[in-house]
């Protein structure tokens, strides 16, 4: 295939992700590399829905996929362009992200979204790990393992997938969910994490991560984050999914859109 591994860059729940060299592209490509004898669940009902969501996604904010192909029976290999780092590494080395640059890179994410939502397409694990960072700076969202055509806008599902900590709560009360809202809820963690550094809920104790969703947001006291930026996050966060904004009232919203000179 003209692919020569030279080192692991990820590694997820169901994947490995290598760093490879490539004759065809003349340069280096990420290679995702799923095995389909370890996760025969996976493979079976998710893989072919990543696989077609591949075909279909065309985007500057979403992570562009070369070709994907089987190595024998057991691995699938997708092959991709390749990033920098990730948001959340980006977050672990500068702490957390100033202000106007993730006003940039979450304008950057909604487009994405919002993009995925009009082509009837949710996410379902949308997290920092999930952000990736070019070179010049730009986001790629990536990873649609969880990803799911909606053949409705308020259509449901009931499928327990993504991470915890970035779940909404009626996903983690095993109800049935509206997954476009999910991503929603998905980026207003991604936001508050951005802005302050740290998660906003505690996965540690899985049983009472539902409840603590639905106390008042608390803020770290040694970061300065203004009352317009928190009240776009409550609004993010809303624990009734039907009270929480779709990704096109997101993507509206003042907040990503007035300048320094208008905030306050």
């Amino acid at each position: 295939m003209g692919y020569k591994c030279i080192a692991m860059i990820g590694e997820g729940t169901y994947a490995k992700v290598k760093l490879a060299t490539s004759k065809k592209h003349q340069r280096n490509v990420a290679i995702k590399i799923v095995n389909r004898d370890k996760y025969p669940d996976f493979a079976e009902k998710f893989l072919p829905r990543e696989l077609a969501i591949l075909r279909r996604v065309h985007h500057d904010h979403i992570i562009n996929v070369h070709e994907y192909f089987q190595v024998g029976r057991r691995y699938v290999c997708i092959v991709m362009d390749v990033a920098e780092k990730d948001l959340l590494q980006k977050i672990h080395e500068d702490k957390r992200i100033p202000k106007e640059q993730t006003k940039t890179w979450f304008s950057q994410m909604v487009s994405a979204v919002n993009y995925l939502h009009q082509i009837d397409i949710a996410h379902r694990d949308l997290k920092c790990e999930n952000i990736l960072l070019t070179t010049d700076g730009l986001v790629k969202i990536c990873d649609f393992g969880f990803g799911r055509f909606m053949k409705e806008s308020f259509q449901h599902s009931h499928t327990f997938c993504g991470s915890a900590a970035y779940c909404p709560p009626e996903v983690l009360r095993n109800m049935a969910y509206v997954p476009k809202k999910y991503d929603v809820w998905s980026l207003g963690v991604i936001l508050y994490t951005m802005i302050t550094g740290l998660l906003p809920f505690d996965d540690a104790n899985m049983g009472q991560l539902a409840r603590l969703m639905e106390m008042p947001l608390v803020y770290p006291d040694n970061v300065d984050v203004e009352e317009s930026c928190r009240a776009f996050i409550a609004t993010l966060l809303q624990v009734n999914p039907s009270a929480r904004p779709n990704i096109q009232q997101v993507k509206e919203h003042p907040w990503l859109k007035v300048d320094d000179a208008q905030d306050s």
